[in-house]
């Protein structure tokens, strides 16, 4: 028994994210490595991207209203953690694909 997750349920749910995830990547046709690879490097490009855009807009309206700084880097924050989070969750699920599902089609 984990103490951190007695009944299990944070592991069930990373399983049913997963097989989802893997499912749909059945399903877009991503069955070589190859193809995951360039997903991984476009998921990261688009979280760069996503982050970079967040930055500035924080900055913009910190600038525009500077008596709402604190909830608007609040908020910036809070939106930057969710996007790194789960940017880093789908790498890690899409690492795991690669690792089981296409390591036996490597040639």
């Amino acid at each position: 028994m984990k103490l951190n997750d007695p009944f299990g349920r944070v592991e069930r749910r990373k399983e049913n994210s997963y097989q989802s995830l893997r499912q749909s990547l059945l399903e877009s046709g991503v069955d070589r490595r190859e193809a995951a690879e360039a997903l991984l490097k476009g998921m990261l490009k688009r979280a760069l991207i996503g982050a970079l855009v967040l930055l500035s807009l924080v900055a913009i309206l910190v600038l525009l209203l500077p008596q709402s700084r604190a909830a608007i880097l609040l908020v910036g924050l809070v939106i930057l953690l969710w996007l790194l989070a789960s940017t880093l969750n789908a790498y890690g699920l899409i690492r795991r694909y690669i690792a089981e599902e296409l390591a036996s089609t490597d040639d």
